[in-house]
């Protein structure tokens, strides 16, 4: 297991991406931060770094994201975390605050993802209101891009086997059996901004929803930026059709912590033995 560096109480650590390979694709903008050595970036920091960029991020409203503080209790719909993003760009963040901090990341790596996500919650949440249903209560696809923007991922793979592999939650085979071959075919990118808190303290037991996309060879071999480019288009596209992923379930778990490396204790067959982590799927006697 990586060894735990970082109190999860929010003390800051610049050089956090150095803790596991998860942090491998925001390294761009994790390295905006490099200089805050001793104390947290304030939401200024936050904000210049997004009025640097030669184009602002939007929403799908057209609005320009812009960095405020968390404020207290919403009094209206038009208040709340989701639709103050869309109506205005204003995303509220708190200080000193790991979760909100990948939050803000992951906007830059996945604009259009997020923008788009933002925007599906909208009209569902406004739907509920008009049926007088518990609020509470979202909606299956509401719940899905929830997990996915919580704690979601994404694998690129050239080898529709080993895809396979992973939906049918035959770990070992993947991991184990064919461990040589994944650095070549198989590449894992965080998206949820809640999975990058919990790689601060990486743990047996961390798990991702992904989404899997069977891609040429040409792919693999881009560089990460390239890479995020495609993923954001192509997730973007996904979700506005809303066919394909529609429930929690329809997103593929994926033990993390197996990828050769991810855990010193994954150099030994033994590891992939416990069931507990990598279980054996859904059905009887099954996740």
């Amino acid at each position: 297991m990586f060894s735990r560096n970082i109190d999860l109480s929010q003390k800051w650590d610049a050089d956090f991406v150095s803790f596991s390979p998860i942090f491998s694709p925001l390294n761009q903008w994790a390295e905006k931060f490099s200089d805050f050595k001793e104390c947290w970036p304030s939401l200024e920091d936050y904000q210049a770094v997004l009025s640097s960029l030669p184009n602002p991020i939007l929403t799908q409203s057209g609005k320009a994201l812009k960095i405020v503080q968390q404020e207290g209790k919403p009094g209206h719909f038009n208040e709340h975390y989701a639709p103050r993003i869309y109506l205005t760009g204003e995303i509220q963040t708190r200080t000193e605050n790991w979760h909100d901090f990948f939050q803000f990341l992951t906007w830059f790596m996945f604009p259009e993802t997020k923008a788009v996500i933002n925007a599906i919650h909208i009209p569902a949440a406004l739907s509920r209101i008009e049926k007088e249903t518990d609020l509470g209560r979202r909606s299956a696809i509401e719940n899905m891009l929830s997990l996915f923007d919580e704690g979601g991922a994404v694998i690129l793979c050239s080898d529709n086997s080993l895809l396979q592999l992973i939906r049918d939650f035959k770990w070992k085979e993947l991991f184990w059996q064919r461990r040589d071959e994944l650095s070549e075919k198989l590449k894992f990118i965080t998206f949820g901004h809640a999975l990058y808190e919990k790689g601060l303290e990486p743990y047996v037991g961390m798990t991702a929803n992904c989404i899997l996309f069977h891609v040429n060879e040409n792919i693999l071999q881009q560089t990460n930026q390239q890479q995020l480019r495609w993923i954001d288009k192509e997730l973007a596209k996904l979700f506005i059709a809303g066919q394909q992923y529609k429930k929690p379930k329809d997103l593929s778990p994926f033990p993390l912590l197996g990828l050769p490396g991810w855990d010193k204790g994954n150099k030994l067959e033994s590891y992939y033995e416990n069931v507990s982590y990598f279980r054996p799927g859904r059905g009887e006697n099954k996740l």
